[in-house]
């Protein structure tokens, strides 16, 4: 069961107290593989990303992981409560950034659903950005 979805992915970032807002709508495909839903649709829509593949994995209601493909290269695990490592990598150079998992929301089912993430990026101990992000599907 795999489906060509609309998608709007909305994100808000806090970095130093400046508070950034972004949203993106955009056709992707949307189903199940392996028992787990997954999410995946291009970015070359919004402004200086480039050529960039995004697919989203819902592993389980606890665990999200973003990878990025192209211009862009990472692989973002979002753990509630836990803290990941993953490597960033872009056009300019390669950054290494822990990822802490405050808050995760799956509402998925076979026709589309939402999911809400909100998560830390830190680099050793300071905070880089403070994030939330929903990401809503919906078949066309």
């Amino acid at each position: 069961m795999i489906k060509d979805v609309l998608i709007t992915v909305k994100g808000e970032q806090s970095i130093q107290g400046e508070n950034d807002s972004t949203q993106l709508t955009t056709y992707g495909r949307f189903g199940l593989r392996d028992g787990k839903y997954f999410i995946s649709y291009e970015e070359g829509q919004i402004e200086g990303s480039g050529n960039v593949k995004t697919k989203i994995n819902i592993n389980s209601p606890d665990l999200v992981v973003l990878n990025r493909s192209g211009d862009i290269e990472s692989r973002m695990e979002i753990a509630k409560g836990e803290r990941k490592s993953c490597l960033y990598s872009t056009t300019v150079g390669n950054i290494y950034i822990d990822v802490y998992g405050e808050k995760i929301s799956v509402n998925l089912n076979e026709n589309g659903g939402k999911i809400k993430l909100q998560y830390g990026i830190f680099s050793g101990l300071n905070v880089i950005s403070q994030n939330k992000v929903e990401i809503t599907v919906k078949e066309v």
